[in-house]
């Protein structure tokens, strides 16, 4: 991987812990995407410091992951709720129609 393209992916990087910062999702999926072939392109030999910013992209990741889980841990309540919300409103419903 070229020293550009590692810089690309640093920075595509950063702009995908913004972009979960900032609950846009679809964009993240979006960067996430386009940066994968450029991490999966990364040589085995690095310099120093194509390994010191190949570190701050895996300490990033895992801040992504954490960002991620956190978020989908989110959804999954909010979805609960409402399915325990449907269903006693169906529960008050059924209990109206045995008058």
């Amino acid at each position: 991987m070229s020293n550009e393209s590692l810089s690309r992916a640093y920075e595509m990087t950063r702009t995908l812990v913004a972009a979960l910062d900032a609950g846009d999702f679809a964009f993240a999926a979006d960067l996430a995407e386009e940066r994968s072939p450029l991490l999966m392109s990364l040589e085995r030999e690095q310099s120093d410091e194509a390994l010191a910013m190949i570190r701050e992209i895996m300490a990033m990741n895992d801040a992504i992951v954490d960002k991620a889980s956190a978020a989908r841990d989110a959804v999954a309540a909010s979805h609960s709720d409402a399915r325990q919300r449907v269903s006693a409103a169906r529960e008050y419903l059924a209990a109206g129609q045995m008058r």
